[in-house]
């Protein structure tokens, strides 16, 4: 149990990284009590075992680092979106590599849906 709360604490510090990509601003405690909810989502819906908890925090840890890292460069728009395109690429290799077909699948539902969601913010 205490393995999942440390993970559960780095994950949600790497979606807040995350979000922080798309924002100026800072995250709030609502925002914050929502990327929690939404990690405890992934792992009930995606059922992972204490192995593949820690290996999925170190993937998105590795990535959300990156996209931390792109969001600071000097790089235009198109080629930001670009290096953002292979790092989602990559992150979701080692999922897939991680995950099993089942578990894949799932998290693939979980993506899109967030993706919709983040578009809709765009969108108002």
């Amino acid at each position: 149990m205490k393995i999942f709360k440390n993970i559960l604490v780095l994950i949600v510090t790497l979606f807040v990284t995350t979000i922080s990509f798309g924002q100026n601003k800072e995250v709030t405690e609502t925002q914050k009590e929502q990327i929690k909810e939404q990690l405890e989502q992934y792992f009930e819906k995606l059922n992972l075992t204490e192995d593949q908890q820690t290996k999925f925090a170190d993937i998105t840890k590795k990535y959300g680092t990156q996209m931390k890292a792109l969001k600071s460069s000097g790089k235009s728009k198109f080629k930001k979106y670009r290096a953002y395109k292979s790092i989602q690429k990559n992150k979701n290799k080692e999922m897939k590599d991680l995950l099993n077909k089942e578990q894949y699948s799932t998290y693939e539902e979980m993506q899109e849906k967030m993706k919709e969601k983040m578009k809709a913010k765009r969108n108002k």
